[in-house]
């Protein structure tokens, strides 16, 4: 527009075409051209500003749409393509594929050049820039990348936090997006800066939040002991919105770019060594695009000192997991088995295992604690856990068995020692119906009935039911007396020195 003006109010002041050309660095063919239409739009030498005016304005001005074909087949379509536009999910593709049904020969790109010009209207995109200041927020990401490690290509993880006043970064390389990675990884970016920001700007991985939501986002546990631990605040990004962390987001294809493309390391050690040192001696000491000074001496100089400061207690760094209590009072954390009360049977609980202990909660209540196992499928339970009537059932054992006949009387402990002689382990239910007879009847029928069927050498349950419930013979109530020996037989014993080494035969 400045120009064309300068090329009108030159005209005016009577300058030719070879004057005008030269003075703007124009072709002749192009002032001549220029000049052809100011006329045609009726401009001549002697007009006033205000006129010069509105012919620039006209010269500028889109030049009206040429008829074509499509666009005069499209025409009486106009109302319709209108109303499919205003369809949830409708896209210009999908009026052509409608169109081509009924029977237009159309293009795509005539549709779409259609749509944009008598349909929809153009809107500008605008975007408001957000410049925090020294320690106030730092934004993280994590993104995959391939490296050569040795002689093979490997997928890795690659977690990035920028500090956004001065554009330092933090970067570490892991081989898994997992929750303990992720808070390592924060833990060992404040160390990297030597402080905590006030704000974490993040994504929406599972990690970090539970329920992603605009207002009130549901933040992992973990994540959220190591926010009060460290003293910030987790931001989370709106869903789908990576403008919102641009500052992190473009620092990925640099990392790319920089630290992977045309590399090879030996191991993930060594790869996180380098990413360190690019950080601070490298990037970190270009010159940013935006701040236009380097990041590290802007870091420095202005912001290290407003970070606050690292906790001075390390950070635990615990696993949250949610849990479901199953009948047999236990739950399942990393496939192992922890016990938990009776009264809390069906209850959904949450874990919160650190490195040597394992607490569950309920109702943010502290209900258990017990030592973290060191293998998969360990049983970790305490008995006293159970209801009364599991206790007595886990209790009887042989041993306990034993004990508790000694209690009702000897001639019952002399009938539970036959009993459990044989195979303690297989004949350990018909010991414990040995003492239930004793809740029953009482210790001392028992003693009795057990001493009646020891003296027959029985250990029968069956038959000592029967003798509980009848009550001993008469007959079998005291065992005869043993006969005298006759003469005859007297006559062939021998006495007892007889039987002695070197006696008489």
């Amino acid at each position: 527009m400045v120009e064309l003006d300068e090329l009108l109010f030159r005209w005016q002041q009577g300058e030719n075409i070879s004057q005008l050309s030269r003075s703007l660095g124009q072709s002749r063919q192009t002032v001549r051209a220029y000049l052809k239409r100011a006329e045609h739009l009726g401009f001549t030498r002697d007009a006033d500003d205000t006129r010069r005016a509105e012919v620039v304005r006209a010269m500028l001005r889109k030049a009206p749409t040429v008829a074509s074909p499509a666009r005069d087949e499209l025409f009486p379509w106009l109302e319709q393509i209108r109303q499919w536009c205003e369809e949830p999910d409708m896209t210009a593709k999908q009026v052509w594929r409608l169109l081509r049904r009924q029977g237009l020969k159309a293009s795509y790109q005539s549709v779409n050049r259609f749509i944009q010009e008598n349909v929809t209207t153009p809107t500008l995109r605008t975007t408001v820039r957000l410049e925090t200041p020294p320690g106030r927020q730092a934004q993280v990401d994590f993104g995959k990348v391939r490296v050569r490690v040795g002689d093979t290509l490997v997928w890795l993880w690659v977690f990035i936090m920028t500090l956004s006043y001065s554009r330092h970064r933090f970067v570490r390389f892991v081989s898994r997006q997992d929750l303990p990675s992720w808070l390592d990884c924060h833990v060992r970016a404040f160390e990297f800066f030597g402080g905590v920001p006030e704000t974490i700007l993040l994504d929406n991985l599972k990690a970090g939040v539970v329920r992603p939501d605009l207002y009130d986002p549901t933040i992992n546990r973990a994540y959220g002991e190591l926010e009060r631990h460290f003293g910030f605040v987790a931001d989370p990004a709106k869903v789908r919105t990576p403008e919102h962390k641009g500052k992190v987001e473009r620092s990925m294809p640099v990392v790319r770019q920089q630290l992977v493309a045309g590399r090879q390391y030996a191991d993930l050690a060594e790869l996180n060594e380098s990413a360190q040192s690019w950080c601070r001696e490298e990037v970190g000491t270009v010159c940013h695009g935006t701040t236009q000074e380097p990041p590290v001496m802007r870091f420095e100089r202005d912001e290290r000192c407003s970070l606050k400061p690292l906790p001075v207690a390390a950070f635990a760094n615990p696993t949250w997991a949610e849990c479901k209590v199953h009948p047999d009072h236990h739950i399942v954390f990393e496939r192992s088995y922890y016990s938990v009360p009776t009264r809390y049977v069906g209850q959904t609980v949450w874990v919160r295992a650190s490195f040597r202990l394992i607490e569950i909660f309920c109702n943010e209540e502290l209900i258990k604690t017990h030592t973290r196992a060191s293998c998969r499928g360990t049983w970790q339970t305490d008995d006293n856990d159970y209801p009364p009537q599991a206790k007595a059932f886990l209790f009887f054992h042989p041993a306990h068995c034993k004990a508790k006949a000694a209690e009702l009387g000897e001639d019952v402990s002399r009938m539970m020692q036959a009993i459990l002689a044989d195979n303690a382990l297989r004949n350990l239910r018909k010991g414990q119906a040995l003492l239930r007879l004793g809740e029953k009847y009482g210790p001392e029928r028992l003693n009795e009935a057990c001493r009646h069927l020891l003296d027959f050498d029985s250990t029968e349950l069956r038959r000592l039911q029967q003798v509980l419930e009848r009550g001993i013979p008469a007959a079998a109530a005291a065992p005869p007396a043993a006969a005298p020996l006759s003469q005859q037989t007297l006559a062939f014993l021998h006495p007892a020195d007889s039987f002695a080494a070197g006696g008489a035969r």
